[in-house]
C-alpha cells in the first residue's frame, strides 16, 4: 500500500468524522486515549471477574462492555473495584457522546530512551488533536500530530467497520502483543505504529457458536502493512497475525507472527506475498545453496507466550512467558529465539511485577556464540525497525534486561507507575544496535516514573527518569529527563 493511498485513506476518515454524529454505538477499543484502562481490564481478568483475552493491545470493547454490566461490585477488594470503576466511566462517557475531540500536548527534556507501553513521550515536543466518532457499525478516530522540528503525521488515526464478530480497520494504532508489563519481543508501541489494513474479530470473549466455543475466550488479527521509506529497502511492507485463547479461566495463550517482504527493488507480487505466507525456502546465493544457506522468503519472526494467574494468599500471582524466534529454517520450526519471563502480583493498592528479557542470541548454527543477528536481516538491513526503534524490544537486539514495575491506583482516578530497570546492551561490542548512543557496549541502571491524575476534563501527567551509565571507552554519566503531557477532552 503506497503513501497516495494512505493519504486517501485518512482524507476518508476525516470527511467521515464529520458525517457520522449520530446513534452512538462506542469506540472500538479500549484504552486508545488512555492505555491504563488496558492495565483495568487485566486486572479484572486476574482477579477473576471477566473472562476475555487480555493479552493483546488494544482490546475491543464488544464482549468486555456486556461482561462489565454483569459484575457483582459487592465487596469487591480495592484494585479490581478500581479498575471497574473506572472503565464503567469511560464506557458511560463513550454512550453519552456523540463524539468526542481531544488536545494532547507534551515536551520532555530529551528523547525517552526506553518505553513501556504507557510510560514517557514520543516527541521532545509534540501537540495533538484528536477527533472520535461512532455511528452504528462505523467507528473512526483522526489525530493530526505537529511534532517538534516542523514533522507531521497522522499516527493514531483509523477507519474501521464492524460487520458481525468480525472488524475491518484501515490507518494506524499503537498495538501491544504480549503478556508482559514492560515491553514484547515481537509487537510494541517502542516507536510510531504501523500503517495497515488489518481484520480483527471485533470481540475477545467465547464464541457463540458450537463449533469455536471450546476455544473459550479468543481473539485473532491478520494485518498487512507498510513501513517508512528511510531505510535501506524503502517502503518494506509487513504481515502480522496474532491469535489468543483462555481454554480455561486464568491461563492464556497467543501465538505471533511478523514477516517484512516486499519494498523497493524486492519482490512484491501475489506470488512474492504467497511465497512468504506458505513459508517456501528460497536461496539468495547466484551460485547456489547448500542445505544450511536455503533460508525463507523475507524476514521472519514467529513464536508464542503464555501467562497463568492464580490465588495465592487472596490475591493474583500471574507468571507468563514469551519465547519469539527470528527464523525458520527446517520447515515450520522456529530457531534463534530470545525469551521473556516475568512474574505479578498486587500489594495493598498496587500491581508490582519482575520481569527479565534476553535478546543476546546466537544466530550461526548450532554450538555457536556468534550475535548480533536478532532484529537484523541481509536484505533488510534496517532490521526489524522502524524510524531507527525496533518494533519489538524497547531494549533491542544483543541485550539483556531485568526490570521492577509497580502501578498504584489512587481513589480519585490517580495514577503512579515506577520503573526500576537494569540492562546489559551490546556485551560483545561489535555491530552495536540503535538503542546505544554513546558507546558500543553499555551497562545501565535506570529509575523511572510518573504520576497521572485527572482534573475535569483533563487528563494531566508527569513523570521522568535518572539513568547511571557505564560504559567502556569513555566516562561513565548520570542522565536524567523529566517531561509533562497534558490532555483536554472536549
Amino acid at each position: 500500500m503506497n503513501k497516495l493511498a494512505f493519504s486517501v485513506v485518512y482524507a476518508f476518515i476525516f470527511g467521515g468524522s464529520i458525517s457520522y454524529s449520530s446513534n452512538l454505538e462506542a469506540s472500538a477499543w479500549i484504552g486508545t486515549q488512555d492505555k491504563q484502562l488496558h492495565y483495568d481490564v487485566q486486572t479484572l481478568a486476574e482477579w477473576g471477574y471477566i473472562n476475555s483475552a487480555v493479552t493483546t493491545f488494544p482490546i475491543p470493547w464488544k464482549g468486555v462492555a456486556d461482561e462489565l454490566a454483569s459484575i457483582d461490585d459487592d465487596s469487591m477488594p480495592y484494585m479490581p473495584a478500581q479498575a471497574l470503576k473506572r472503565l464503567q466511566h469511560y464506557l458511560s462517557i463513550n454512550k453519552r457522546q456523540q463524539s468526542r475531540q481531544f488536545i494532547t500536548l507534551q515536551a520532555s527534556s530529551d528523547e525517552v530512551r526506553f518505553r513501556s507501553l504507557d510510560d514517557g513521550t514520543e516527541e521532545t515536543g509534540k501537540l495533538s488533536i484528536s477527533k472520535e466518532f461512532y455511528h452504528q457499525r462505523w467507528s473512526g478516530q483522526l489525530t493530526a500530530n505537529y511534532a517538534s522540528g516542523g514533522r507531521t503525521n497522522f499516527d493514531n488515526s483509523f477507519l474501521a467497520y464492524q460487520f458481525g464478530d468480525w472488524n475491518l480497520r484501515v490507518g494506524s494504532l499503537d498495538q501491544f502483543w504480549g503478556p508482559a508489563q514492560s515491553s514484547s519481543l515481537i509487537l510494541s508501541n517502542n516507536t510510531r505504529p504501523i500503517k495497515s489494513v488489518a481484520l480483527s474479530r471485533s470481540l475477545t470473549t467465547e464464541s457463540e457458536s458450537r463449533w469455536l466455543s471450546w476455544l473459550g475466550p479468543w481473539y485473532f488479527t491478520t494485518q498487512l502493512g507498510q513501513l517508512d521509506s528511510n531505510r535501506i529497502v524503502p517502503d518494506a511492507r509487513v504481515i502480522m497475525t496474532r491469535f489468543t485463547s483462555r481454554p480455561f479461566k486464568g491461563f492464556e495463550w497467543g501465538a505471533s507472527w511478523v514477516a517484512m517482504w516486499g519494498g523497493d527493488g524486492q519482490p512484491d507480487s501475489l506470488s512474492d506475498l504467497w511465497k512468504v505466507i506458505t513459508f517456501e525456502a528460497t536461496c539468495e546465493l547466484p551460485e547456489g545453496c547448500t542445505d544450511a544457506q536455503v533460508t525463507k522468503q523475507g524476514n521472519h519472526l514467529a513464536g508464542f507466550d503464555i501467562s497463568y494467574s492464580f490465588t495465592a494468599f487472596s490475591r493474583p500471582v500471574s507468571i507468563y512467558a514469551q519465547r519469539i524466534g527470528e527464523d525458520a529454517v527446517h520447515g515450520y520450526k522456529v530457531t534463534d529465539n530470545a525469551n521473556l519471563f516475568g512474574v505479578s502480583t498486587y500489594i495493598h493498592t498496587a500491581k508490582v511485577f519482575l520481569e527479565t528479557s534476553d535478546t543476546n542470541v546466537a544466530c550461526a548454527g548450532q554450538g555457536s556464540t556468534i550475535t548480533n543477528c536478532y532484529y537484523e536481516h541481509g536484505t533488510y538491513q534496517t532490521g526489524y525497525r522502524m524510524y531507527g526503534r525496533a518494533l519489538g524490544s524497547t531494549f533491542d537486539s544483543d541485550a539483556k534486561q531485568i526490570t521492577l514495575g509497580a502501578n498504584y491506583r489512587f481513589e480519585d482516578g490517580a495514577v503512579a507507575e515506577v520503573y526500576l530497570r537494569s540492562a546489559e546492551l551490546n556485551p560483545d561490542g561489535t555491530r552495536p544496535s540503535p538503542v546505544l548512543t554513546e558507546d558500543v557496549t553499555e551497562d545501565v541502571l535506570e529509575l523511572s516514573g510518573y504520576y497521572q491524575k485527572p482534573v475535569g476534563n483533563w487528563l494531566l501527567k508527569a513523570g521522568g527518569s535518572v539513568a547511571n551509565r557505564e560504559f567502556v571507552n569513555q566516562d561513565d554519566e548520570v542522565d536524567a529527563l523529566v517531561y509533562l503531557k497534558a490532555q483536554y477532552a472536549f
